[in-house]
């Protein structure tokens, strides 16, 4: 127990020197700490407080003046806005009670025939309304379209049946059906319905609509889709010749990756799709200007010139009335011309031939066909091997004149051959000579560092193309009836040659992106041709009256369009002109809108130019003031001063 004890003694000890160790602060020394920390906590609060109030006083002083205003306006306002509602309220309560009235003794005073057709007007409107109803639930639309459809199929496979049937007598014969039926569709219309025909082609735009805008809606179309994948094609070639990092790898050499591979496929359909659209606008257009060609060139043939210039709706078999009042016959030579409405018709049914009839009537190849104009139409043989979609006119008319014209580009074909060395076995020209003599000249002109590269390659190319024109050069320098003709080879014919060479060369599929890509660029530079043909045909034809009185105007003219033929020239003027106007986004931008501002700018004006508007008045004022005076002053005057200043 003593032990025990001695050990609870040293443990209390123990306890004591920790205690003491620790160093316990005592109550009034906490006492004083606490008020101590309470004042300065106090003081600190105060500050803050100033230091807030201080600081955000002119923001509370703002708040308080906006939010006086704020609650005076809106006082304001909901004490006008309730008492304007109670009184539109209270008098649309009393518009619609006076209504109310006024329809009842409406319907009271009608007559009971009148009732009774309004009730009939309910019941078929309501009647309507549940038949609606009734075809949405029993599907009659959709019932009716499968019906549609399955006729079509039937009536189109009859139809190919019976081709087939021709093909087997005559090949030729079932070619020809689908326009034989076309002409017999013509005749009835204009046997039972004459007037419609007369009616579209004389007193609508539907001709040239068909026959031009359309076609320059397309091809400006066509080239707007086609310049992203030229202008990429161009700066891979440039990358190349600067042998910059991309030069080691071809336009297709990439790194191949899902997404790659697919991008590189879709890119290669629409390519593909893009060059038989601008195989089918080639074609038409050679076809155009061929056409165009024919029919100027029979207009200045004597006998001929006189049967196609036609005659307005007046009989064409009386002239004007003679010394006596008598209207004398026409003689024979004066009755063979083409009147004006005849020629319309005939224009309008040609071009609708020409630009809408389907390629094939199989299957839904009518509906595509008579929707896409002009696009890329697919072959469907018969059972007989017959290609039914290679019967198109287009394509028809584009077989049997490009032979033609073809045979007059040859020597052009041949000089550019020559130029350049690409054909060693044929027998020289002069020209040619000349032209290769020119090259070699330009060579040492190059090497030498007095032209650049892309200089002697421009004229080169220039010269080559002016070759074509070498058999419309005589033209040139006699008088104006013969260089009519030097106009339309130059501004047609030329350029349909062209245009049939550079659609022969895309036609092949399958090409390479590489290969057929440049191709497709030389096609391009045709299809803008045309596009500033048109433009050029049509400023040349609003001053056709005017250019009839030039001298040397029809000389003239043979050379604008030997200008506007040359490739530098042809996209110049595109690129400088039509894809910078379409491009604008406001129609105050065009050339022509300006044009309007500068003319409008240019008129007289009865403002003093310089002066003020207070100013302006003044010098009126001024000028209305000096002839008062003078009036006065002549008034004043004897009579002989005032004949003597009038005579002065």
């Amino acid at each position: 127990m003593k032990l025990i004890a001695h050990r609870l003694n040293l443990l209390l000890e123990d306890a004591r020197a920790l205690v003491d160790r620790l160093e316990f602060a005592s109550t009034d020394e906490i006492l004083a700490a606490f008020v101590a920390a309470f004042r300065d906590a106090r003081a600190a609060g105060a500050s803050s407080w100033n230091l807030a109030f201080i600081t955000l006083r002119p923001a509370c002083i703002l708040l308080g003046i906006v939010g006086h205003y704020l609650a005076v306006f809106l006082r304001i306002l909901a004490g006008h806005t309730v008492a304007h509602g109670w009184i539109a309220t209270r008098e649309g309560f009393f518009q619609i009670r006076a209504a109310t009235f006024w329809f009842v003794r409406f319907q009271r005073d009608l007559p009971t025939s009148a009732k009774y057709s309004e009730c009939g007007v309910a019941a078929a409107i309501a009647i309507l309304w549940m038949l609606r109803r009734h075809v949405r639930k029993q599907r009659y639309a959709e019932r009716i379209a499968a019906w549609h459809s399955e006729k079509k199929r039937r009536a189109l496979r009859r139809y190919q049946n019976f081709v087939d049937r021709v093909a087997k007598t005559s090949s030729f014969l079932a070619l020809l059906l689908p326009h034989l039926m076309y002409a017999a569709l013509v005749l009835l219309t204009k046997e039972l319905m004459p007037g419609v025909v007369t009616y579209f082609a004389t007193k609508t735009y539907m001709c040239s609509i068909i026959s031009f805008w359309y076609p320059v809606y397309a091809t400006i179309s066509l080239l707007g889709r086609l310049s992203p994948h030229l202008r990429e094609y161009k700066d891979t070639e440039a990358s190349k010749a600067n042998k910059s990092e991309k030069s080691t790898k071809s336009w297709r050499e990439r790194t191949v990756t899902p997404s790659t591979l697919k991008l590189r496929q879709q890119q290669e359909i629409e390519i593909e799709t893009l060059r038989v659209e601008v195989i089918d606008m080639l074609k038409y257009w050679v076809v155009y200007a061929v056409l165009l060609a024919f029919v100027r060139t029979g207009k200045l043939l004597p006998f001929f010139g006189h049967i196609l210039n036609v005659t307005t709706d007046v009989d064409s078999t009386t002239i004007q009335k003679g010394y006596f009042g008598k209207n004398p016959k026409a003689g024979l030579y004066t009755r063979l011309r083409l009147r004006g409405k005849f020629v319309e018709e005939a224009t309008l049914v040609f071009f609708v031939w020409l630009c809408l009839m389907p390629a094939s009537i199989m299957g839904d190849d009518v509906k595509q066909n008579l929707t896409n104009i002009l696009s890329p139409k697919k072959s469907v043989k018969s059972k007989a091997g017959i290609v039914l979609g290679k019967n198109q006119p287009v394509d028809i008319l584009f077989s049997k004149v490009s032979p033609v014209v073809l045979a007059a580009m040859n020597s052009s074909a041949f000089l550019r051959k020559r130029a350049f060395g690409e054909s060693r076995d044929e027998g020289f020209t002069f020209v040619s000579a000349a032209i290769q003599k020119l090259h070699s000249l330009l060579d040492v002109f190059v090497l030498v560092r007095l032209i650049s590269k892309e200089n002697q390659d421009w004229l080169i190319t220039t010269i080559v193309e002016s070759s074509a024109l070498l058999p419309a050069v005589t033209t040139l320098f006699m008088p104006s009836y013969f260089t009519n003709y030097g106009v339309i080879y130059v501004s047609l014919v030329v350029p349909a040659g062209y245009s049939i060479s550079s659609c022969d060369a895309i036609r092949s599929p399958g090409q390479s992106v590489e290969t057929i890509m440049p191709k497709i660029d030389d096609s391009s530079r045709y299809l803008q041709f045309w596009m500033v043909h048109a433009a050029v045909s049509m400023l040349l034809a609003s001053f056709a009256p005017l250019l009839a009185w030039v001298p040397l105007s029809t000389h003239a003219t043979w050379l604008l369009w030997a200008y506007v033929q040359l490739e530098s020239s042809t996209r110049k003027i595109y690129e400088g002109w039509f894809e910078s106007e379409l491009g604008k986004k406001s129609l105050g931008d065009t050339a022509v809108a300006r044009s309007m501002r500068w003319i409008l700018a240019t008129l007289p004006s009865n403002v003093v130019k310089g002066a003020e508007p207070d100013e302006a008045i003044d010098v009126q004022g001024t000028l209305q003031h000096g002839a008062s005076v003078t009036a006065k002053c002549v008034e004043a005057a004897p009579a002989e001063e005032v004949v003597k200043f009038k005579d002065d």
